[in-house]
């Protein structure tokens, strides 16, 4: 283990983190295919509300998740960059994400996964974090969990308003106004969100990267819902969202070499001479990421007989355009200065290369599901049909395909006596390339009378080849389904005081993994450039650790939280199956200071981090973040927040920088 410093050792001593704390009566949406009681449901779930995400006064949903018992967030710079998100050491690539119901993984990423980088917590309503394989339930991508966020909905009948404003640090700005309405048959909710900062470097500021890169976004929901005289309910909702992001480019030639020859060997990487920059502001400030996503999706809920129904049709898409403009070496302009054996003096020219490239990713899916009653217990059976296409064109090529998928579903829930609920889930997708795809999982909810609950959850996963590792350049079509198996158990008990405890083992096996080869030679690049292709990996992929929760409120009106996990992700059959630091801790106080007045102070720390790609340590950290409220009445509430309290100098990605001391103001007012 890498020692820890004094410093982190006191904080994590003097300070148990903000994960929410879930009633054994509360409502779990995403755990099964109906609505079940956190007490009846053997999957591991942690719920955010809306007052969780208030009380944090977070602006990125990237930084929140960071407290979360066994969600680790590896961010490449300012918000609006690329942050990976993991789930018990499985990636975004492995979990399925939902906004309102809609699927929001982008159909044309490298792997079809959702960017948590661009996800504010304004309009957010809810979150609910399911951890484990869940494919039997949501399908492909779904392996090591499933994230849902829920927009703003009417909280009591009549119509209400309320607004989120914040300015800090980096000249960060964002707004929010959110509209709702309810009455016997109808609900409405409306949100519009506007967020902008000039950041910091994306690459590491102590590289020597002085460049801000900012970011922008717009973005609005809405949800609408009417009950009809035969009690019948049908509804849309959706969202839309515009942004811009500047980013930093990778491997490039420093501006001062325009116009001179260079050595093939510096750009090859043989030796140590190489001269491409890995990360770097660029020679020119002119790098930027523009993003436009749309979800839209209706529904409808009715009854025929003692069978209810559910209907859904949605569509997601999500157009990325990047562009760049950098010096690079000429490999139309070579020259092996007349010695064509001796390769150690051959030289390219240089030249000002612009990228522009842009990724469109669409998705449209229907579903229906029927629930009735069957013996003790119920049923729920269903199918779903999905088409997902990736059109590309720009510097690196053009592409237009698509891939289908049919699913047909079943889950039966029980109680046996009066302790013990069950659930069996089972699921058939039906692939356009790969044919019949199964899964299939076991959850079970014991409880040992009122205040402890034994949770058991067993399941297979499975990933299908994206459509960029299928037809891509770099793509191949004789690729095959990813498969994993998942594992979990856990105790949690209630006591009367309030407090809470609990405990989670977790393992997962990954197997037939897919990763770029650079010995491959089954792709058109190959052809064309040598190998270098996406392929099959022989061998597993094993997470396993533990996870600890708790809470108490202690000395009168101190309110204390924790979570700890250790996850060992040493064995990879894949290098795309990135490592996670060992021990995990995030530890949070809230206690009134006057009247009206609450402090908040909370740690985040990793130690045993794994080393990066290269070989090079990757430090250990801990990071303070505190914040006061005050709340003026009238529904009325003013914070003060400081990240980063203590100035840490700290990276998630290597060379990818991180903020500093950062402070912001903010209100938050219903009216």
């Amino acid at each position: 283990m890498k020692r820890l410093s004094i410093s982190t050792i006191a904080l994590l001593a003097a300070l148990p983190a903000t994960a929410q704390d879930i009633a054994l009566d509360e409502i779990i949406v995403s755990a099964n295919r109906e609505e079940t009681t956190a007490g009846r449901t053997g999957a591991s779930v942690v719920v955010l509300t809306a007052e969780d995400l208030a009380k944090s006064g977070e602006r990125s949903v990237a930084n929140y998740f960071r407290s979360i018992a066994g969600v680790t967030i590896q961010t490449r710079g300012t918000i609006g960059q690329q942050s990976t998100f993991l789930i018990r050491g499985a990636s975004q690539n492995y979990i399925g994400s939902y906004v309102d119901g809609i699927d929001v993984t982008d159909p044309s990423g490298t792997q079809v996964a959702f960017d948590l980088g661009q996800m504010t917590t304004i309009g957010l309503g809810r979150i609910e974090i399911l951890k484990g394989s869940q494919s039997a339930l949501y399908g492909a991508g779904a392996v090591g969990g499933v994230v849902s966020f829920t927009t703003a909905r009417p909280e009591e009948d009549g119509f209400h308003q309320s607004a989120q404003v914040e300015a800090g640090s980096f000249n960060t700005q964002s707004a929010a106004y959110t509209a709702t309405f309810r009455d016997h048959k109808t609900e409405a909710a409306l949100t519009l969100g506007r967020m902008r900062t000039d950041g910091f470097s994306n690459a590491s500021a102590r590289l020597g990267n002085p460049e801000a890169d900012g970011f922008e976004s717009t973005r609005l929901s809405f949800y609408a819902a009417r009950t009809l005289e035969s009690g019948a309910k049908i509804g849309v909702n959706g969202f839309w969202e515009e942004s811009a992001a500047a980013y930093d480019p990778a491997y490039y030639l420093d501006g001062a070499l325009l116009g001179t020859r260079i050595l093939a060997t510096a750009v090859d990487f043989v030796g140590t001479d190489d001269i491409l920059i890995p990360l770097g502001d660029g020679s020119s400030p002119d790098e930027e990421l523009a993003r436009r996503t749309f979800g839209l999706r209706g529904f409808a809920e009715f009854s025929t007989g003692a069978v209810d129904h559910k209907l859904g049709l949605s569509t997601f898409s999500t157009k990325r355009r990047f562009y760049e403009s950098e010096l690079a070496p000429d490999y139309g302009d070579y020259s092996d200065n007349g010695t064509p054996l001796d390769f150690s003096d051959d030289t390219y020219g240089t030249i000002v290369q612009t990228t522009d490239a842009t990724y469109v990713g669409r998705r449209l899916k229907a579903d229906w599901a029927a629930a009735f009653d069957l013996g003790r217990g119920r049923m729920n059976v269903g199918a779903e049909w999905a088409k997902e296409s990736l059109v590309q064109f720009g510097s690196y090529g053009s592409a237009d395909n698509a891939t289908f998928t049919k699913s047909l579903f079943a889950e039966y829930t029980a109680q046996i006596g009066t302790q013990t609920d069950v659930a069996l889930s089972g699921r058939v997708d039906r692939h356009s390339l790969f044919g019949n795809l199964g899964s299939v999982r076991f959850a079970m909810a014991h409880r040992l009378g009122d205040d402890t609950v034994l949770r058991l959850q067993a399941g297979t996963g499975f990933r299908a080849p994206s459509n960029f590792e299928l037809f891509s350049f770099y793509g191949t079509t004789t690729l095959k389904p990813e498969e994993s198996t998942n594992l979990d158990f856990g105790i949690e008990h209630s006591y009367a005081s309030g407090a809470r405890v609990k405990a989670t083992a977790f393992y997962l096996d990954a197997t037939n993994l897919i990763d770029y080869d650079f010995a491959a030679t089954g792709c058109p690049a190959a052809a064309l450039y040598g190998p270098g292709c996406y392929a099959q990996v022989t061998g597993h992929s094993i997470r396993k650790g533990l996870e600890l929760e708790g809470k108490a409120v202690v000395l009168g009106d101190l309110s204390v939280s924790g979570a700890y996990t250790y996850t060992d992700s040493r064995q990879n059959a894949s290098t795309s199956w990135a490592q996670v630091a060992q021990h995990r801790v995030s530890v949070s106080v809230e206690k009134p200071l006057a009247p009206n007045l609450v402090g908040r102070l909370g740690v985040v720390s990793e130690f045993d981090r794994p080393d990066w790609s290269d070989g090079t340590p990757a430090k250990d950290y801990a990071i303070a973040n505190a914040m006061l409220e005050y709340d003026f009445g009238n529904a009325t509430v003013g914070y003060l927040r400081v990240e980063n309290l203590l100035d840490e100098d700290y990276e998630l990605s290597k060379n990818y920088g991180t903020a500093g001391r950062s402070v912001y103001l903010g209100i938050n007012a219903k009216f």
